[in-house]
C-alpha cells in the first residue's frame, strides 16, 4: 500500500506550503534565467521531461516540480504522471529537508522521516537541482559537519599509521603440505623488506578515490548506438548477445593501464583509485551528490568537472528507466515487497546493486585458458546445430564476451612493450618485457609460473568487475590454485640463497596482486556510509582447510597469503581461513592467531568440519563439499560451481518482533503493514506460545515480501543484465546453454543475512519469564514500557536487564530459545524457491545493517533502548555474561544445520599490560581452539581495547590504519559513522 493520499479538506494548507512554494518558485526562477544553471535542464538526449511531487502525510502541503521543454515550474497539485513524490512526516521533517546538503536527504529517507514514492533517479536529479543552487552554503555546511565530527579533510595524507608488534613468532613445526618454506611463519621477512610495496600502501591511505566515468561512459555509448530494448534496425535484442557486445566493447576500448613500479597488469578504472559506476544498477543514486561528494565527512570521493559534465549529460539520462528497480516498477506494478524495500526498516536487498557473490573457476582459467575454453563453446555450437535459438545464442554470447577478455590482455601486451621500450632503469624494463610476454600469454593460454598465473588472476578479475558490480565478487582458494606454480618454479632452484630470494619474490608479488584489489572501491552513496559503512568490495580470499580429497590444503602459499595479510594490514581483500580440527595442524592456527593479533582483526577462523554440517543437506558430491570457499563476507559457496548470491539480501528479524507486538504495525514506518495477529493490550496472547506464533506469522510475511522481490529483481538481471562471461567460467552454463542469471550454474542458491537472533532471542526470553512463568509484568505493561522507550519506568527496565537470563550467558533455556529462532528462520527461508531454481539460506551475520537497523528499530523487552545497535552477527549482548567462555559455549552450540548461510561470531579482546606478544597469540590460540573443538562455526576478533578506539575518534589522523573487524568484513574505524564507531567501542571487552 502507499501511504494514502489525504481527503479534500483534511486539513487547510498554511504557511509551510506558501514558504515551500516561494522556495520552489525560487529554485525555478534561476533555473530558467541562469544560463549556468538551465543548461542542467537539459541532457543529451534533448530537455528533461519530468516532475517529482512534494507533500506532507496530513495534506498540508503539497506542490511539484515540473521539468518541460528546458523549463522549470511549480505547482499546486501533484500531476498524476509524476515520475515520483516525497511525501514528508510532517512540515518539521520539510523544514529539516529544506536546509539539508544532498548526503544527509537521503539519510532522512533511511530513517522515515519521508517516504519515496517512485523513481528514486529523478528525486536525485532534483536533489542535484538544490545542490547546484545552494551548493557554497552546502559545502560549508559539510565542512562544519566534518570539523564537529574530528574529519578534517585537511589532514588527510598527514597522519601517522598505527605501529605493529615487531615480536615475529618462529613456526614450532611444519605442516605436510608445506615443502619448500624453511619457517613457514616467514618471521624474517617484514614490509621494510618491500619498499615498492611501502610505496604502494602510502598511495593506499593517501589518495582520495575518484570517481570514474570510464566503463559508464564506454557501456552508454555502445547502448545508445546500438540499442538497448532493440537492435539498430528495431529487433529485439537477444539480452545475453547485447551485453556480450557491449562488454566486448568496453573492454577492447578501455584504457590498458599498468600502474608504475607494479609486478601485475592492468586496472580496476583509469584513476588511481577509482569509484566504479555502474548506472545500469545503482549509479544514479550518486546523482544528487556530485556537487558535494568531494566534502562529505564520510568516506569522499574526487569528482572532476569532466566527469560531472558526462554523467549528466550522457550517462545517468540514459539509464534513468533502465535499471533494476524500474525495470520492477514498470512491469510489476510498484508491488508491496518493492515499497517495503524502499523504507530500508524490514530489509534491504542486495540485487538491486548486483548478481555477485560468487566465485568463478579460476583452476580452469589457469590449467586451460580462455582460448580452450572458446573452443569448448564452439563444440557445444556444433553438438545444438538445428536446435535451441536459445542455447546457440547464449553459447555465442559467452565466446562474444570471452574475445573483449583477450583483447584486454593484449592491449595490456602491448602497453607493457611500449613502456618497457622507453624505459631507462634496466630492472623496470625487464619487469615489463616480462609483463609484455605474460599478457601474450594469459588469460588465453594455461599459466605456466607464479607471475602468470597472478597476473591471470587479477585481468579476469578486472574483467568480472567490467561485467557485473564490484559488490561481493570473492576470489576464492588462491592459496591452493597458486601452490602448483609455486613449487614448479621452486623445483628449479638449486641453491638455498636462490631459493629464500624466490620466496621473497612470491611475498612481494601477492603483496602487489593485494594492493591491486585496493585499486576501486564500490559506489556507495552517503546512505550507504549507514548501512554498510566503511566496507570495501569484500573481496574474500580462503585459506586452508582441507583439499576436495579430504586431506590436509595448508601448503606454502598458505603461509605466503598470511604474511603478506600480516604485513601491509588492510581491509580488503577479506581474508578468510578454514581450520579444521581433525586435519590442519595447531603450527597453522597458531600462525592465524599470531596474524590477527598484529592486524587486529583479520583472518576470520571458519571451522572446516562445522560448515561442512551446515551444507549437508544439499547433498553435494564429497569432493565439491570440500572445495567451498568463502564468499563476500563469510559465506560459503561451491567454488567455482556455484551461483549462490549468497547475500541476497539484509533480513531485519527485529522487526517481525516489532510488528508481533504491535498486531502488524511497524512503528517507524508507521505503516499497518502486517497480517493482524493479536493485541497484547487486548489479551490475544493467552499463553507464550500464542504470541510467539505472532512473531512466526510476521516473520514469515517480511520473509516472503523480501524472496518476492528478489525474485522479481532476478527476472530483472537476466532481462537487463545478463552475464555471458561469468556464465563461460562457472561450471554448468556452457552444457546447459543458460546463463547464469536464468540458472544455468551447476548449483544455485540465494543467500539472506537474518539480522538480530540474539535481540529476538533476549526479548523471547524476557516475554516468556517475566509476562508468562512469574508473571511479574503484565503483557499490556510490557508493551507500554516498550513503547514509551521505558522512559516511565526504570523499575521494570532494571529487571528485564538483570532477571533474565540471555543468550550467551551459559543458560540451557536461552540457548534452546535461540535455536528454536534460528531454526525457524532456517526452515521458513528454505521453503521458497529463487527465480534460478534454487533454495534460500540462512545465515546469521550483518555486515553492519545491524548498526542501521538498530537506528530504525523501537526498545525491545530485551531492555534494548530505542535507536541503539543490535548486537552485531549473532554475538551475545554485551551484557549476557562477564565470561568471554559463557559466549564462546553457547555459540558453539548453536545447531550448524539452520546456518547453511554462515555466521559472524565477534570477539573483542585486550592483552593484558606487560604480555609479550607470545603470551597474547598463545591466549588467542586458546580461545580460538576451544571454540572449534566445541564444534563452533565462525570466530572472529578485534583485538584491540575501547580506549584505543576512543583515542582513535578524538584522533584519526593518528590511525589512518587502525584495522576493525564489523560483521564479517574489515573496516578502517576512522571511516566508520560516529553509530558504528560507538557500537565497537560498546561491545563486551574481555581480557586475554
Amino acid at each position: 500500500m502507499n501511504i494514502a493520499a489525504p481527503e479534500p479538506g483534511t486539513k487547510s494548507r498554511g504557511i509551510a506550503d506558501r514558504l515551500t512554494n516561494l522556495f520552489l518558485k525560487f529554485m525555478a526562477f534561476n533555473f530558467n534565467r541562469r544560463h549556468s544553471l538551465n543548461r542542467y535542464l537539459y541532457s543529451d538526449f534533448g530537455p528533461f521531461d519530468f516532475s517529482v511531487g512534494i507533500r506532507t502525510e496530513d495534506g498540508s502541503v503539497e506542490r511539484a516540480i515540473v521539468v518541460r521543454d528546458g523549463r522549470m515550474r511549480v505547482c499546486s497539485e501533484i500531476p498524476p504522471d509524476a515520475r515520483a513524490t516525497l511525501v514528508f512526516m510532517d512540515t518539521a521533517a520539510l523544514r529539516e529537508a529544506a536546509t539539508l546538503p544532498p548526503n544527509e536527504l537521503m539519510i532522512a529517507l533511511m530513517k522515515n522521516r519521508m517516504v519515496l514514492e517512485g523513481n528514486l533517479g529523478y528525486v536525485q536529479l532534483v536533489n542535484l537541482y538544490l545542490s547546484l543552487l545552494m551548493r557554497g552554503k552546502q559545502i560549508r555546511m559539510l565542512k562544519k559537519s566534518a570539523r564537529k565530527e574530528g574529519r578534517d579533510r585537511s589532514l588527510e595524507g598527514k597522519g601517522a599509521s598505527l605501529p605493529r608488534k615487531s615480536e615475529p613468532l618462529r613456526a614450532p613445526s611444519r605442516d605436510r603440505g608445506v615443502k619448500h618454506l624453511e619457517d613457514p611463519y616467514l618471521p624474517d621477512l617484514s614490509l621494510d623488506d618491500f619498499p615498492r610495496l611501502r610505496r604502494f600502501l602510502d598511495i593506499h591511505f593517501n589518495t582520495l578515490p575518484e570517481i570514474c566515468h570510464e566503463r559508464a561512459l564506454l557501456m552508454t555509448e555502445w547502448c545508445r548506438e546500438n540499442g538497448f530494448e532493440t537492435d539498430a534496425s528495431g529487433k529485439a535484442w537477444v539480452p545475453e548477445l547485447r551485453q556480450a557486445r557491449a562488454f566486448r566493447h568496453l573492454m577492447e576500448n578501455r584504457k590498458p593501464i599498468i600502474r608504475k613500479d607494479d609486478l601485475v597488469a592492468g586496472t580496476t578504472t583509469a584513476r588511481e583509485i577509482g569509484v566504479v559506476l555502474y548506472p545500469d544498477a545503482h549509479g544514479t543514486m550518486i546523482w544528487g551528490e556530485l556537487c558535494t561528494v568531494p566534502f562529505r565527512p564520510l568516506n569522499p570521493y574526487g569528482v572532476d568537472g569532466e566527469t560531472m559534465e558526462i554523467l549528466h549529460h550522457r550517462v545517468f539520462p540514459f539509464w534513468l528507466d533502465r535499471n533494476f528497480r524500474e525495470w520492477t516498477r514498470e512491469r510489476k506494478g510498484y508491488p508491496l515487497c518493492q515499497r517495503l524495500d524502499e523504507r530500508f526498516a524490514v530489509y534491504f536487498l542486495w540485487k538491486t546493486v548486483a548478481l555477485s557473490h560468487t566465485i568463478i573457476d579460476y583452476p580452469k582459467i589457469l590449467k586451460k585458458g580462455t582460448l580452450a575454453i572458446m573452443r569448448e563453446i564452439d563444440d557445444e555450437l556444433k553438438k545444438t546445430a538445428g536446435t535451441s535459438q536459445g542455447k546457440r545464442d547464449t553459447l555465442a554470447a559467452m565466446r562474444i564476451a570471452l574475445e573483449g577478455l583477450n583483447a584486454y590482455a593484449m592491449n595490456l601486451s602491448r602497453q607493457a612493450g611500449r613502456e618497457a621500450r622507453s624505459e631507462k632503469d634496466p630492472v623496470r624494463r625487464r619487469e615489463l618485457e616480462r609483463l609484455e610476454d605474460i599478457c601474450t600469454q594469459v588469460p588465453m593460454r594455461p599459466a605456466s609460473t607464479l607471475d602468470e598465473a597472478v597476473n591471470c588472476v587479477w585481468i579476469v578479475w578486472v574483467a568480472v568487475h567490467m561485467e557485473n558490480t564490484n559488490a561481493g565478487f570473492s576470489l576464492g582458494r588462491l592459496d591452493q590454485w597458486l601452490q602448483p606454480y609455486f613449487e614448479r618454479e621452486m623445483k628449479k632452484l638449486r641453491s638455498a640463497g636462490e631459493r629464500r630470494e624466490y620466496v621473497k619474490r612470491a611475498v612481494e608479488l601477492i603483496g602487489c596482486f593485494y594492493m591491486r584489489c585496493t585499486d576501486h572501491l564500490p559506489l556507495i552513496p552517503d546512505i550507504g556510509n549507514h548501512l554498510f559503512g566503511g566496507s570495501s568490495s569484500d573481496q574474500a580470499i580462503t585459506l586452508g582447510g582441507v583439499t576436495p580429497e579430504g586431506r590436509d590444503a595448508v601448503n606454502d602459499m598458505t603461509y605466503i597469503f598470511l604474511k603478506v595479510t600480516e604485513m601491509l594490514s588492510i581491509r580488503d581483500p577479506n581474508v578468510n581461513a578454514r581450520y579444521s580440527p581433525e586435519k590442519n595442524s595447531e603450527a597453522y592456527l597458531r600462525r592465524l592467531c599470531e596474524v590477527n593479533v598484529t592486524t587486529t582483526a583479520t583472518p576470520s577462523i571458519h571451522n572446516d568440519e562445522a560448515v561442512m554440517k551446515s551444507l549437508k543437506e544439499f547433498r553435494y558430491p564429497a569432493a565439491h563439499l570440500r572445495d567451498w570457499s568463502a564468499t563476500g563476507c563469510v559465506e560459503p559457496t561451491i567454488s567455482g560451481r556455484h551461483l549462490g548470491h549468497t547475500n541476497c539480501m539484509m533480513f531485519n528479524m527485529v522487526a517481525a518482533l516489532e510488528m508481533a507486538l504491535f498486531n502488524g504495525r511497524h512503528p517507524l514506518m508507521r505503516w499497518d503493514v502486517g497480517p493482524r495477529t493479536g493485541d497484547p493490550a487486548a489479551g490475544d496472547f493467552p499463553a507464550f506460545e500464542d504470541f510467539f506464533r505472532a512473531f512466526q506469522a510476521q516473520f514469515r510475511f517480511l520473509a516472503e515480501q523480501s524472496v518476492g522481490y528478489n525474485n522479481l529483481l532476478g527476472e530483472a538481471h537476466a532481462v537487463l543484465r545478463p552475464t555471458p562471461l561469468i556464465s563461460s567460467v562457472i561450471e554448468g552454463p556452457i552444457r546447459s546453454g543458460k546463463d547464469v542469471t536464468r540458472g544455468g550454474a551447476r548449483y544455485n542458491s540465494s543467500g539472506t543475512a537474518c539480522i538480530g537472533l540474539a535481540d529476538v532471542t533476549d526479548s523471547m526470553m524476557v516475554v516468556r519469564n517475566l509476562v508468562y512463568n512469574e508473571k511479574r509484568v503484565s503483557f499490556p505493561a510490557l508493551v507500554e514500557a516498550v513503547r514509551t522507550n521505558f522512559i516511565h519506568d526504570p523499575a521494570l527496565l532494571a529487571m528485564v536487564r538483570n532477571r533474565v537470563p540471555l543468550f550467551g550467558s551459559g543458560d540451557p533455556d536461552a540457548l534452546a530459545m535461540a535455536n528454536r529462532i534460528a531454526r525457524f528462520a532456517h526452515d521458513c527461508f528454505g521453503s521458497f524457491r529463487n527465480f534460478r531454481g534454487g533454495r534460500y539460506t540462512a545465515g546469521f551475520w550483518s555486515m553492519s545493517n545491524h548498526v542501521a537497523f538498530g537506528t530504525l528499530t523501537g526498545a525491545l523487552p530485551s531492555g534494548r533502548l530505542a535507536g541503539k545497535a543490535f548486537t552485531p552477527g549473532l554475538t551475545p549482548e554485551a551484557h549476557a555474561s562477564k565470561s568471554l567462555l559463557d559466549n564462546i559455549r553457547d555459540v558453539a552450540k548453536l545447531d550448524p544445520a539452520s546456518l547453511n548461510n554462515n555466521i559472524a561470531f565477534n570477539v573483542k579482546v585486550v592483552p593484558a599490560a606487560g604480555d609479550s606478544h607470545g603470551v597474547i597469540v598463545d591466549h588467542l590460540f586458546s580461545y580460538a581452539k576451544t571454540y572449534c573443538d566445541l564444534g563452533g562455526m565462525q570466530m572472529q576478533f578485534n583485538v584491540v581495547s575501547s580506549k584505543t578506539l576512543r583515542d582513535a575518534m578524538a584522533r584519526p589522523e593518528q590511525y589512518r590504519n587502525l584495522l576493525v573487524r564489523i560483521s564479517g568484513y574489515n573496516a578502517y574505524f576512522v571511516t566508520l559513522n560516529r553509530e558504528m564507531q560507538m557500537e565497537l567501542i560498546e561491545r563486551a571487552e574481555y581480557g586475554l
